[in-house]
């Protein structure tokens, strides 16, 4: 058996091994892409003003027809920033990224010409699909699966055995051949945070799944309605009236109206939220008539969709705080430093036995 894993987790890191890395590198660089992201930003950075927003918004949107606005999202590095995502008729999108009181910061590409929409969403978008849409998704899903055996096959082998100490596993001499200290340190690396490694890669393979689906979970809805006429209700005084059943509460998401979902959608985030910007509380606002329609707080969810919020703030450490961000961080250099290793290793004790085969058979004459 130890055999077996060991024969496995060579060629399983040797086939994989790039792709993994390239996983890995973009995933440690999206940990604080947020930040990153609008510090690089030069721009106008005032605090939200709800009244001012909306009519900016309904300014803009007008502007930009035949685009549609669909969605408003919470910019990941400014509390005074909002990324407004248009849908052109051929299904590209831009985001306009915009301050408090609707003034534009930068317009970038969403999903297209890609580095064009930056270096952070480049990175995402492979590291969620490798720019191949849902088939990528499923691909690299099978890529985090075949990654997280080989850290679970990894931890297996270099567990100690019966009787070893784990002090001189955890902190190896220096002493041995090159080969021999590689491989010490490549053991006590991955014993010190393969556990970490396997609860971030085993939620980031859950975010390539409808695993919302398998779950049962279900987006809290008003019953089905539809209506093609235009909004009545401005989008300023939606999100006003949803304000005021949560005042103070930083602004998540905004799903525009449409046919097939006549209301406006507005998540907010509360404290206790374990996502770091995308709270789950909902207010859904009627836009023919500005009725709260649903009125849904994150503590009120079934305990299946609690569940299943946290496995991406897990995967990212949030769930956790500042502390949870810096560990899955560290998480991403450890899996870098790993490969290194084991590349490293195996280059030398394939280098060695090539050096060995010719005095062998010199021997054997």
């Amino acid at each position: 058996m130890a055999s077996f894993l060991r024969i496995a987790h060579k060629y399983l890191s040797l086939t994989f091994g790039l792709l993994w890395l390239l996983q890995t590198v973009t995933g440690t660089l999206l940990v604080f892409r947020g930040e990153l992201d609008d510090a690089f930003l030069a721009g106008p950075d005032r605090p939200l003003a709800p009244a001012v927003l909306g009519a900016a918004v309904t300014r803009i949107a007008a502007e930009r027809a035949p685009s549609q606005l669909t969605f408003i999202l919470a910019s990941e590095g400014s509390k005074n920033r909002f990324d407004l995502l248009f849908e052109a008729p051929d299904g590209r999108t831009r985001v306009l990224r915009v301050d408090g009181e609707g003034r534009p910061v930068a317009d970038r590409p969403r999903d297209h010409d890609y580095p064009a929409p930056g270096l952070f969403q480049t990175a995402l978008d492979f590291h969620e699909s490798l720019f191949a849409g849902q088939r990528g998704m499923w691909f690299m899903g099978i890529s985090g699966l075949l990654l997280l055996s080989n850290l679970i096959a990894g931890l297996v082998i270099a567990w100690p055995k019966k009787g070893q100490a784990w002090r001189r596993v955890l902190l190896p001499s220096a002493t041995g051949s090159l080969p021999a200290n590689l491989y010490k340190w490549h053991r006590a690396l991955g014993l010190a945070f393969a556990v970490f490694a396997i609860a971030v890669v085993a939620t980031g393979v859950l975010q390539e799944y409808p695993v919302d689906d398998w779950m049962g979970v279900q987006r809290p809805e008003p019953p089905k309605q539809t209506n093609s006429l235009p909004p009545t209700i401005a989008f300023g005084d939606a999100l006003s009236t949803a304000l005021i059943h949560y005042p103070g509460a930083p602004i998540a998401l905004i799903e525009m109206p449409a046919p097939d979902h006549p209301w406006y959608r507005i998540r907010l985030r509360q404290e206790g939220d374990s996502r770091r910007v995308f709270g789950w509380t909902s207010v859904l606002v009627d836009a023919h008539d500005g009725r709260v329609l649903l009125d849904m707080p994150a503590a009120e969810l079934p305990l299946n969709a609690k569940i299943y919020n946290s496995f991406y703030s897990i995967h990212t450490g949030e769930f956790f705080g500042l502390g949870g961000r810096i560990v899955v961080l560290c998480v991403g250099l450890w899996l870098t430093a790993m490969g290194t290793l084991g590349a490293m290793l195996w280059w030398t004790r394939r280098k060695a036995r090539a050096a060995q085969r010719p005095r062998t058979r010199t021997a054997e004459a």
